[in-house]
């Protein structure tokens, strides 16, 4: 049938590219090959003759040992009436010569029937045989003599250069004493002869046999054509490579889900995507150490929106599913997977590009504004004014970088907060630090991680004062002595009106955002997630509650709990 191994020493895209081409059902391109009929006929027939072959041996020893025992128990009986013949006792006792034998053991011979009747006198020599009259004088060694004991034996043994089924009986004279031995024998038929006499049965087995061989081929082919789409083995086969060829070697993760939850497929990238073990297909899809999102997202049996996202293991991953109904097996859903991590990442620079963008558009705009306030006094002759007001704005700007630097000692983070700052006042709303904030310097890795959690919680939160009446936002920062180097928690308020009921349980999902009810047509729902993906991977966590507004409150430890793995992995 088809071939099983797997050639794989080549690339995968390289091996897909070499297989040949199959051509299904109606192609009209024809294989060298026997048909899978024809093979399964010849399958069959050869197997009936191996069969009948072995019938015909097993019949031949039937037909052999049925003779023997049959031969036997006739020989012997033949041997008894001639050694109680009135005539054959006297002869032997009178000690007769040879040629007196001759005539009454022909007879008794040819009324029996038997193909050897010889007569021995007491020390075995032979005194009659007419069958063969070489064996005239010739001792007789076929079993035991009659000297030796005075029982009838019966049993196969050669006589001359063939076998014969014989039977010897001794002679007693009227004393008791043994004086000699009559030997029936029936020569073994020969192979031929055993062959004829099987033939009419063998030739009813072989008849039998063959109706129902080609009746059995043909209906199992026909079985099979049906479970195989009319294919044969050769291109079922060129199948299966092409299939694997193709499904391993593409980028995007493929995994197969059906009704009861099982894993019927895998490919290499879904295996690497999902950190699935090697032995994952035919196991329980929750059983293979996926989170409990990836679970519900993979055994879900509907057609979801297009790209949706979800998180498994730190990585953000895209899914589309497709609900397959096989003719002849249970419901499937195939998913495909994409990592999504890298665009997640650009994206996020992205953004981050326009927040300064948006920060030094907004100073810019200060900037001007207060330039053509100096310019304005100065043109009209007030310099004590025009001194005093860049006092002024100078002590204003000197102030808020002496609150902040004074506060959070990590350059990336106070400079952050201080564009923050800027951008909120543009934006009509201000972003105040507490007084209790305090941060040390800190590692290159969590202040890049402070960067991401800070920027998303106070973007989010200057979103959500957007229209309100009051537009505050408070922020705190600040290290928490603890187990191990501590933790450092970020604290972020606003007077906004919340988060909407119906979306708090899914809030730091991906995808999930409150912001087009502002208004906000470029919501994706990415930056919760973000920050819950940042802090969770650090081994921190992420906590929402409302009072008198949103009040978000991340948790990051400063010595992060993940593997250099885990780390690569993640990249957001």
């Amino acid at each position: 049938m088809a071939r099983a191994d797997r050639r794989d020493p080549m690339p995968k895209r390289e091996a897909s590219s070499r297989l040949p081409t199959t051509h299904p059902r109606g192609s009209g391109i024809r294989s060298s090959r026997l048909s899978l009929t024809r093979q399964l006929l010849l399958f069959q027939l050869s197997l009936i003759a191996l069969v009948l072959v072995a019938v015909t041996a097993i019949s031949i020893e039937q037909t052999r040992s049925s003779f023997e025992s049959g031969a036997q128990r006739r020989m012997l009986t033949v041997a008894e009436y001639t050694a109680a013949n009135p005539l054959v006792r006297s002869l032997l006792d009178t000690a007769a010569v040879p040629q007196q034998y001759s005539v009454p053991v022909e007879a008794l011979r040819t009324t029996t029937g038997v193909d050897q009747l010889i007569v021995t006198d007491a020390a075995g020599r032979i005194i009659a045989a007419p069958a063969d009259p070489r064996l005239l004088t010739t001792d007789l060694a076929i079993g035991a003599t009659p000297g030796a004991s005075d029982a009838a034996w019966a049993g196969v043994a050669p006589i001359g250069a063939q076998d014969y089924v014989v039977a010897q009986v001794p002679v007693l004279s009227n004393s008791g004493k043994v004086v000699g031995s009559v030997v029936a024998a029936r020569r073994f038929p020969a192979v031929a002869e055993l062959l004829k006499a099987a033939a009419p049965n063998l030739l009813t087995y072989l008849g039998v046999a063959g109706v129902l061989g080609v009746a059995g081929s043909l209906l199992l082919a026909a079985r099979v054509k049906r479970q195989t789409l009319g294919l044969e083995p050769e291109q079922i086969g060129r199948l299966v490579e092409h299939r694997d060829a193709m499904i391993h070697g593409i980028r995007e993760g493929v995994i197969s889900v059906d009704t009861d939850g099982l894993i019927t497929l895998a490919n290499d990238s879904a295996r690497t995507l999902l950190g699935l073990p090697a032995d994952a297909e035919g196991r329980a899809i929750d059983a293979v150490g996926l989170d409990d999102e990836a679970v519900r997202a993979l055994r879900q049996q509907e057609v979801g929106d297009i790209d949706t996202v979800f998180v498994n293991r730190g990585v953000l991953l895209v899914l589309n599913r497709t609900l397959i109904h096989p003719p002849r097996s249970r419901t499937e859903v195939v998913t495909t997977l994409r990592d999504r991590t890298e665009l997640v990442t650009l994206q996020h620079d992205l953004g981050s590009s326009r927040q300064a963008t948006d920060t030094l558009r907004a100073q810019t705009h200060e900037f001007a504004n207060r330039l053509h306030t100096i310019s304005m006094l100065i043109q009209l002759g007030d310099t004590d004014a025009a001194v005093e007001y860049v006092d002024a704005v100078t002590r204003d700007r000197t102030d808020l970088d002496n609150s902040v630097l004074t506060r959070l000692q990590e350059p990336a983070v106070a400079a952050l907060v201080i564009a923050k700052t800027s951008l909120a006042r543009e934006r009509g709303a201000t972003l105040v630090l507490t007084a209790d904030s305090t941060l040390a310097r800190v590692d290159a890795d969590l202040s890049a991680d402070l960067v991401t959690v800070i920027g998303n919680l106070v973007d989010n939160a200057l979103d959500a004062v957007t229209g309100a009446r009051e537009r505050g936002v408070q922020l705190d920062v600040r290290s928490i002595p603890g187990a191990g180097a501590g933790v450092v928690r970020v604290t972020v308020r606003d007077s906004g009106p919340g988060i909407d009921i119906a979306l708090i349980d899914r809030v730091f999902e991906v995808g999930v955002t409150s912001k087009s009810a502002l208004g906000d047509t470029d919501a994706h729902g990415y930056g919760l997630a973000i920050v819950r993906l940042v802090a969770t991977r650090r081994g921190g966590s992420v906590d929402y509650r409302a009072e008198n507004g949103a009040v978000f409150e991340a948790v990051l430890p400063i010595d992060a709990a993940r593997s250099a793995e885990e780390k690569e992995h993640t990249r957001v």
